[in-house]
């Protein structure tokens, strides 16, 4: 059935997105550059893999219903996921179309992408809990 199909995808974005920071976490302390191209194409396959999850879930959510039915809006397993996704990919214009910048601010970029994170994991566990397995 077409609903299983999220839980198998949503881990591939949660640990692309996650594992992309940790590399840009590590390139600030060992100012490896190689690091810096594999966090991009990381975060890059990450996103692309969250735009799978999202449509998985929204799928998922027309036979739940859900996602427009839980307020406040931090309760909201999709609602969380979608905003830490947009998070993810404002960062990734940054760092691709505006590298100056991105480099400029390069504390402030690992402080919003921990965010970003703990924000993912959040609505992870949201998702974990609508699903009955916590």
């Amino acid at each position: 059935m077409i609903s299983d199909w999220h839980p198998l995808v949503i881990h591939f974005p949660i640990a692309l997105l996650s594992t992309s920071v940790v590399f840009d976490f590590i390139y600030y302390y060992s100012k490896n550059k190689d690091l810096l191209v594999a966090s991009w194409w990381i975060l890059l396959t990450g996103l692309i893999a969250s735009i799978a999850a999202i449509a998985s879930g929204i799928i998922d959510d027309s036979l739940i219903g859900h996602f427009g039915a839980v307020w406040p809006i931090w309760h909201n397993h999709g609602a969380v996921q979608i905003i830490s996704i947009a998070g993810f990919a404002i960062l990734f214009y940054f760092k691709t179309i505006h590298p100056k910048s991105y480099n400029n601010n390069y504390t402030s970029y690992l402080l919003c992408s921990s965010i970003l994170v703990a924000l993912l994991f959040y609505g992870a566990h949201l998702g974990a809990v609508l699903s009955g397995r916590i």
